[in-house]
């Protein structure tokens, strides 16, 4: 009769100290965020422009869909993202146009979920509400200009620059990690998860665009709706407490540091910092952590002013709140009709 020892059946890292476990997720998060910040250094030292920082957020929309469809979803991802950009940008000169397209993006999403690629696509809705609602200057004036087709022609290169720098150096990195398979959803969670999005984010769009006040940060209501929209019925009332809590702490660090430091370069070097802290509390499974940071980290990366980041910590609060109130509101509908 053979016995088995306890440390056959217990994960080589079960004992690991936790310095040891802190430590490599450091070394994972500072690593990614290198990987993210090379895109918008390369395009920056090509054009000189404020706005190539976009690229970033295309890094990180190409690194999702990576993680979460594989290199042929990223690929594709990654080209329809800057494909649209110019057009995204276009529409939002129009409440109508800005929404429609919107709605087009959303409920693309929603399909993918049937295959269970809604993740890897869901960060297109989410930065193009920015370049609908409030695309970046260009130009020594500052100055945004919808219709210039160098500015829409250059906006799509740092998408498609961004996305797909990760998308070719990320599989070489996680060539001996094991992803999970994409998980298809039936109908009767895909329908519910298509409306509720299509719906929210929609008419939000169309709200916003008709309110300039809104413009700065309204891009923010239409992230909180696409992150916390969760399909089927599972997680989300979990997910939208620790999202608000989290981002209310942030939101108040927020406000500290405005209070305290001065330099706008300081403040984009506090900004990577807690970036890194950010993706590194990813890996943890206190969600509520991982907002915490992630909330000063996109706006001190985001703002122009010291007075444009108080102004954006505090409409991210708001954002949130009303965001997360009409989640949770279309899914008490969503849940009582099933």
């Amino acid at each position: 009769m053979t016995s088995s020892s306890p440390s056959a059946k217990t994960p080589a890292h079960a004992d690991r100290p936790l310095y040891a476990t802190l430590a490599r997720r450091l070394v994972i998060a500072i690593g990614l965020m290198i990987l993210i910040l090379i895109p918008s250094v390369i395009m920056i030292l090509i054009t000189g422009e404020f706005a190539a920082t976009w690229a970033s957020a295309a890094a990180i929309a190409g690194l999702a869909a990576v993680a979460a469809g594989g290199v042929e979803v990223a690929i594709l991802t990654s080209v329809v993202m800057a494909l649209i950009t110019p057009i995204a940008i276009i529409a939002g000169q129009s409440p109508v146009t800005g929404a429609a397209l919107m709605a087009l993006m959303c409920l693309t999403v929603g399909r993918m979920s049937r295959f269970g690629l809604h993740r890897a696509t869901l960060l297109v809705p989410v930065f193009m509400a920015w370049m609908i609602i409030n695309p970046p200057f260009w130009g020594p004036k500052e100055l945004v200009v919808r219709t210039d087709s160098t500015y829409l022609a250059w906006m799509g290169v740092f998408f498609l620059v961004g996305a797909i720098i990760p998308v070719i150096v990320l599989p070489f990195i996680l060539k001996k990690v094991k992803l999970a398979a994409p998980q298809p959803h039936p109908r009767q969670e895909a329908l519910p998860y298509t409306i509720t999005i299509t719906v929210l984010a929609t008419g939000a769009t169309f709200w916003i665009l008709q309110d300039p006040s809104k413009w700065y940060a309204g891009a923010w209501l239409i992230s909180t709706i696409l992150v916390l929209s969760q399909i089927g019925n599972v997680g989300t009332v979990r997910l939208t407490i620790a999202r608000v809590v989290g981002t209310t702490v942030g939101s108040l660090l927020v406000i500290a540091l405005v209070a305290q430091v001065q330099s706008m370069l300081l403040i984009y070097v506090i900004g990577l910092v807690l970036g890194v802290i950010a993706i590194a509390a990813k890996f943890s499974p206190h969600t509520w952590i991982y907002f915490v940071f992630i909330t000063p980290t996109v706006v001190c990366l985001n703002a122009s002013s010291n007075q444009h980041l108080g102004d954006l910590g505090k409409q991210r609060a708001v954002d949130t709140l009303v965001g997360a109130a009409l989640v949770l509101l279309a899914s008490a509908i969503t849940i009582g009709y099933s």
